[in-house]
């Protein structure tokens, strides 16, 4: 088995693009759209004696590969959250065009992942370092009854709530802060300030709803914790107006509990049509 091909941070980070004369002749960049239920998975990245989908997929790319492969994230989800279409890129010398990566790597991964699109991408592309944004989507299935075909996939939530008044409290979150209050208690990111875009509710079918987020960059748990806390004050439990209060306290006691993680996707990875890097 060939060892990964990986160029070091220290070789990307050289002078123009200099650092890709170090790679081995015909390297390809690979980026892959990925669709996979969160359920079974104890996350995307990476963990020993775990299986997540980071695992699962560098596995199956190692088999069609013939070589390690080193699968770069464009960001992480937690153990139970889901993706439409998460982004991740890797390099590699093998010629197999980017369709037998969608038909190869879902038959052997099965079940609850699949690459939906693969296409060839400069060698200086980084799924992660490239992404200018993202959308998130929280999900809640507001009615009496649980939902079978629903379950995994959206938070229950049996009290009655005022639907004007949530999505006019998300209406008050876009824009540039310090988000530490809705992140977790564990979150390593140096930095809390993180721009918001867009914060709205969408009715969908069958009595679900989804908390849309569309911002620069997300804390850990964020869009979790900004869904707890909108289901308190859309039951009545916070008064309007609690969010923005609470986001300018950058205080965590402050907010709402954590919403389970089963109704969190990640809809989209933004990217700037010339692959700036984000700011």
């Amino acid at each position: 088995m060939k060892p990964a091909f990986r160029p070091s941070p220290e070789v990307r980070a050289g002078a123009g693009g200099l650092w890709r004369e170090r790679l081995p002749e015909g390297t390809r960049n690979l980026l892959l759209t990925l669709e996979y239920d969160g359920s079974t998975f104890a996350g995307w990245q990476l963990q020993p004696n775990q299986r997540t989908v980071q695992g699962v997929l560098t596995d199956a790319l190692r088999l069609l590969c013939r070589h390690d492969v080193v699968l770069r994230g464009a960001g992480r989800t937690d153990s139970g959250v889901h993706a439409r279409a998460q982004r991740a890129n890797f390099f590699t010398d093998c010629d197999l065009p980017p369709a037998k990566f969608v038909r190869g790597v879902t038959g052997i991964v099965k079940g609850h992942v699949a690459v939906i699109a693969a296409e060839e991408v400069p060698l200086d592309f980084d799924s992660r370092r490239h992404a200018r944004g993202k959308v998130y989507a929280y999900r809640l299935l507001l009615r009496e009854s649980r939902s079978p075909l629903l379950a995994g996939r959206a938070w229950h939530v049996r009290l009655p709530m005022d639907l004007d008044l949530l999505a006019a409290e998300l209406a008050t979150l876009p824009g540039k802060a310090d988000w530490s209050a809705y992140r977790s208690g564990d979150c390593s990111s140096p930095n809390p300030t993180k721009t918001l875009h867009e914060a709205r509710l969408v009715r969908e079918a069958d009595d679900v709803i989804a908390l849309v987020f569309r911002g620069s960059g997300f804390l850990k748990q964020m869009v979790r914790i900004l869904a707890g806390t909108a289901v308190e004050v859309a039951v009545g439990r916070m008064p309007p107006g609690s969010m923005i209060r609470i986001r300018d306290a950058k205080n965590r006691q402050q907010a709402g509990p954590t919403a389970p993680p089963e109704g969190l996707f990640l809809e989209e990875v933004l990217y700037a049509a010339d692959g700036a890097p984000a700011r």
